[in-house]
């Protein structure tokens, strides 16, 4: 696997996949980050950006693991190199190591992104300290549905030798998942796919917010947390781990 693992990097050390996994991180903290902070806001900013984070991961870091397995994965279609792997590789092992190199890249983003958003806090000047218990979990409930969607768009990228499929299929996915989020009325149509799992696992809700007092006697407050569908994601990340396994294992190369 360390081989194949540096296989990987090797392949893919020129072609700036991580630099522009970094560009898609650099514009998901701007866009997190921007906005003109009142005192208001700056007295509740820490759970704020609890309530605001899980919209802005739901579009960029879809959108992160769209572009990076399809990159890892285009490098083997375009030189016609699966099938020339598959006899000195074992088939399962080729998808984990593509798997795990992918994915500890979008790991590593998000973590830059977590990080980030509470150094902007020390040093922008939210009141009081960051609630680290909170951020650790809301950390837990970000990587979770990430890795859904990537083993997912992983899956799509190594069984289809055209990568408008796999674009086009997550891109429609996180239109879904983005759209859901908006109709918190309609709480099990998040449930209905994995990219609206940002929303299912939000534990923070905004209170007393008016367009005329803004922020002013608004609030934020912990709600309570869906550990039931945390647990059916688990379940379903491993299924589509499985079953892409085996999906690609069966592939005609």
């Amino acid at each position: 696997m360390i081989k194949l693992l540096k296989c990987e990097y090797m392949k893919t050390r020129r072609r700036y996949i991580f630099l522009t996994a970094l560009a898609v991180t650099a514009v998901l903290l701007m866009w997190i980050l921007h906005g003109n902070y009142g005192e208001d806001f700056l007295r509740i900013a820490w759970m704020g950006f609890l309530y605001q984070m899980p919209l802005a991961n739901a579009i960029f870091l879809s959108l992160l693991s769209i572009i990076v397995s399809s990159r890892l994965c285009d490098i083997e279609h375009k030189g016609v190199m699966l099938k020339q792997l598959a006899v000195t590789t074992e088939r399962g092992k080729l998808y984990d190591a593509k798997f795990i190199y992918g994915f500890a890249i979008v790991l590593f983003c998000t973590l830059i992104s977590w990080g980030g958003v509470i150094a902007y806090g020390y040093y922008k000047g939210f009141e009081g300290d960051a609630p680290i218990k909170l951020y650790l979990l809301y950390l837990l409930f970000t990587i979770t549905p990430t890795l859904a969607v990537y083993i997912f768009q992983h899956t799509m990228s190594l069984c289809f030798k055209n990568q408008a499929v796999t674009f086009f299929t997550g891109i429609i996915g996180t239109f879904c998942g983005v759209f859901s989020m908006f109709l918190p009325q309609f709480p099990w149509l998040r449930k209905m796919f994995i990219w609206g799992y940002y929303g299912v696992l939000q534990f923070v809700g905004l209170f007393d917010w008016t367009p005329d007092d803004r922020y002013k006697l608004a609030h934020f407050d912990v709600i309570p947390i869906d550990w039931t569908f945390f647990g059916v994601l688990l379940a379903i990340c491993v299924v589509m781990y499985i079953l892409g396994r085996m999906l690609f294992k069966r592939k005609e190369l």
